[in-house]
């Protein structure tokens, strides 16, 4: 009788001991792959990049091709040509703008000039992650932090690094929900001397953005250029953000909102440049 009871126990703590074996090793596992993650993913960029970098050209020139077709019988979508040449004629305005009211700041990033407050560096888009964030070639092997704007050529503004690791870096945009950027109205009205208005281009998802926190008293119109500020402290004054194509305002609420184009566009976009260092 003894001996079947000595039989039952040791069972029993053989069976106690794989599952307490087997917990460690579960619980190793997991804090190793905790432990790699980073260059696991690093390792993943590597061998995907160059199918990545085919798939998002080709996704590129597809949707070029497929634009027309879904456009046809479409009347109220914008032609793609006049949009791009609009926004052209958007960017002289502003720096015409600019030229006026002596902001050197926004001339300089307009004309490429050798002379600026910031550096940056060179980044090539190589994929899409959802609609409001994308990944670029870039790292932290390439002094890329957490945090660094990312604009275009013109100056544009795009949105700021959110994860970084050695050899790739992912940039969330202005247009992701989470976003808030701090702006200033640059009126297009005739009269110069007018008070530059301080407002916020929140996120609204899907590619889109609008202005927010303008109090209710202050005079903004359609057409009105929005740039960076530097009451937060993340990006560089005067990058451009949109422009005001459509006011709510409510005198019974103490700010008013608006509808914003951005100008960052993904079409044709293949290298963004990211900010890693200015003068605040």
């Amino acid at each position: 009788m003894n001996g079947l009871k000595n039989i039952s126990i040791n069972k029993k703590n053989n069976i106690l001991l794989k599952g307490l074996a087997g917990a460690a090793v579960l619980f190793l596992f997991i804090f190793v792959l905790n432990f790699f993650n980073a260059q696991i993913k690093n390792s993943f960029y590597f061998l995907s990049y160059p199918v990545q970098k085919v798939f998002f050209a080709a996704g590129e020139t597809a949707s070029g091709y497929l634009k027309p077709v879904f456009n046809v019988g479409n009347l109220a979508k914008e032609n793609e040509n006049l949009k791009r040449e609009n926004e052209k004629l958007l960017f002289q305005i502003s720096l015409l703008q600019a030229i006026e009211k002596g902001n050197r700041a926004l001339i300089d990033m307009s004309l490429q000039s050798q002379n600026r407050d910031f550096t940056t560096v060179m980044a090539e888009i190589y994929g899409l992650d959802g609609k409001d964030a994308l990944s670029i070639n870039k790292g932290s092997a390439d002094g890329i932090l957490e945090g660094m704007p990312v604009i275009n050529q013109q100056g544009v503004l795009f949105g700021k690094t959110f994860e970084v690791y050695k050899n790739f870096s992912k940039v969330v945009l202005i247009s992701n929900k989470n976003s808030v950027i701090s702006v200033k109205v640059q009126q297009s009205a005739a009269d110069l001397s007018a008070l530059e208005i301080d407002g916020v281009v929140k996120g609204n998802g899907g590619l889109e953005v609008y202005l927010d926190l303008v109090p209710v008293d202050e005079q903004i119109n359609e057409g009105d250029v929005l740039v960076t500020s530097v009451l937060e402290g993340v990006f560089p004054k005067d990058l451009l953000v949109g422009k005001i194509t459509k006011k709510e305002k409510n005198d019974q609420k103490p700010f008013q909102q608006a509808h914003v184009e951005p100008f960052f566009s993904l079409d044709n976009t293949n290298n963004l440049f990211v900010i890693t260092n200015y003068k605040r």
